[in-house]
């Protein structure tokens, strides 16, 4: 399954009771049965990383969109490691 990472800013979730309500309900970060949103972190400065895994971009751009977010940029997942596992995204 395909990854992206988009960076950008959120307006409001820089507080936590703002972030929660966008994050915590599960229609919230499941767009849909092939696509979830995996992590969002709220960075120091202000902007907003938020990963993302499924079948098209689109999907993903959609839901940014859906958020109000200002994406600085969308970028495929070439591989990773999480906790000691390393796999090809």
């Amino acid at each position: 399954m395909a990854r992206w990472i988009a960076i950008g800013k959120a307006p409001g979730w820089d507080d936590l009771k703002r972030f929660g309500e966008e994050l915590k309900e599960t229609p919230q970060w499941r767009i849909d049965p092939k696509t979830t949103i995996t992590s969002v972190y709220a960075l120091g400065d202000g902007r907003m990383i938020a990963e993302c895994h499924g079948v098209s971009q689109a999907d993903f751009d959609e839901w940014l969109k859906k958020k109000g977010w200002t994406v600085e940029s969308v970028t495929p997942i070439r591989h990773l490691a999480k906790s000691g596992d390393i796999w090809k995204a």
